[in-house]
């Protein structure tokens, strides 16, 4: 096993030196949504330890998807800091993915600026917080979110995008159907729920192109009565792999939104 854990593996485009990533646990050193000194160390800290690839966590697509002052936030603001990080962490040796996701029903107010969305508004246990039921018009916009992130993210330096997609944030908040009591097409049936999953996909494979390799983080159960279960979610896992997004059918996000991913980089 030991001599397993240091052969080289492929993903997507990548060639790893050894099958060692640094998973995306939040660092917290990002004050005022950007990088920092103590950000770059770290990660230059991991590169230099021998992994193959690390992972640089809970980057927000937009505002209203924030928790914390110290989160990274992916916009242009943050993209110079973002480019001495990759290029520390490609000096030692090793690949640079960034996680980006929303937060949904558990951002903060007093960061993100206003009540936070949710598949299905109503009083979230975890603030304790009120959400409000997110319009098809705010969940456009954020699948468009995530795909400026990602041109961002090719603009930074980065290898790698992964789409979080688990631990109760907003997709996963989606695919339950605890939490996700919507009667549109955004809920009801396991289609229905994996539909805000599918479609972020397909924008971030987009906006990604042949320039970096895509992986996506899931929870295969959520831990409660009623919550997303292992058949569910490798379901989900089967369903919709890249290369099945891309040659689904579905439905194209609207003009304007497009045309915000065309002129936001």
């Amino acid at each position: 096993m030991a001599d397993h854990l240091f052969t080289a593996a492929k993903l997507g485009h990548l060639v790893l030196h050894n099958r060692s990533i640094r998973s995306a646990a939040f660092e917290g050193m990002c004050p005022g949504h950007r990088v920092s000194d103590d950000l770059i160390q770290y990660h230059r800290s991991v590169a230099a330890g021998g992994v193959a690839m690390t992972t640089v966590a809970y980057a927000a697509v937009s505002k209203s998807g924030l928790s914390f002052d110290h989160q990274l936030w992916l916009r242009k603001e943050a993209v110079p800091g973002l480019r001495l990080l990759t290029e520390a962490i490609h000096k030692e040796g090793s690949f640079a993915v960034i996680q980006i996701g929303h937060c949904g029903l558990i951002a903060k107010k007093s960061v993100s600026g206003g009540v936070c969305l949710a598949p299905t508004g109503g009083f979230n246990l975890y603030g304790p917080t009120l959400s409000r039921t997110a319009t098809r018009d705010e969940i456009w916009e954020i699948v468009c979110d995530f795909g400026v992130a990602t041109r961002l993210a090719k603009e930074s330096g980065f290898d790698a995008v992964e789409v979080h997609a688990g631990h109760g944030y907003f997709i996963s908040q989606f695919i339950s159907s605890y939490i996700n009591k919507r009667k549109d097409e955004y809920g009801g049936s396991f289609e229905n729920r994996a539909r805000f999953l599918r479609e972020v996909i397909r924008e971030v494979i987009l906006s990604a192109g042949s320039a970096l390799t895509v992986v996506v983080k899931m929870n295969l159960r959520d831990g409660f009565t009623g919550g997303t279960e292992v058949g569910e979610a490798s379901g989900i896992a089967r369903m919709y792999s890249g290369k099945m997004v891309c040659s689904q059918h579905e439905e194209k996000l609207p003009g304007k939104w497009r045309k915000k991913l065309r002129t936001s980089i």
